[in-house]
């Protein structure tokens, strides 16, 4: 589960600095859709890219997730497992993001599980220092230690 955690929250971090980079080119109250994913199924590397023009640019980094609360429920039959909220940061090379995310997981079979969720940025700092967004994420978890992520949001910077 940590592992899912942490790819989890690699993707947010590297979504959330490509949205600040862009965001501090752009003129303040312009939302900018960015994308966060993890480098290569390394849940501690993310990339962050602009999806449309903005302020925010692309940027890259490590990314550590921590303080979440692990719920299990049944929904229809179906265990979940519900992770939140959980704190990831995302360190770039334009200043450091932290987003607040809810994610839950259930088994996909043959020792898959999938997870979907929704993330928010608490705080930031550098570029990203009055970057605000929020947005969904999608990860897989393969078993192997190696973690499939993507975050897709809304951001934008204000001053």
């Amino acid at each position: 589960m940590f592992t899912k955690l942490t790819a989890v929250a690699c993707l947010l971090a590297a979504s959330i600095l490509t949205a600040v980079a862009v965001a501090a080119a752009s003129p303040a109250g312009s939302k900018q859709r960015i994308v966060i994913t993890n480098l290569k199924g390394n849940p501690n590397r993310f990339v962050l890219a602009a999806l449309a023009p903005g302020p925010v640019a692309r940027d890259s980094g490590t990314a550590s997730a921590c303080c979440w609360i692990q719920r299990f429920i049944t929904r229809e039959g179906q265990s979940i497992e519900i992770d939140s909220p959980v704190l990831r940061t995302f360190v770039g090379k334009q200043g450091t993001f932290t987003w607040r995310a809810s994610i839950e997981w259930v088994g996909a079979g043959n020792g898959y599980t999938v997870g979907t969720g929704t993330w928010t940025i608490v705080r930031g700092t550098g570029v990203y220092q009055h970057l605000e967004g929020s947005g969904h994420v999608a990860l897989l978890d393969t078993g192997d230690a190696s973690l499939s992520s993507r975050a897709e949001g809304l951001v934008d910077l204000h001053r």
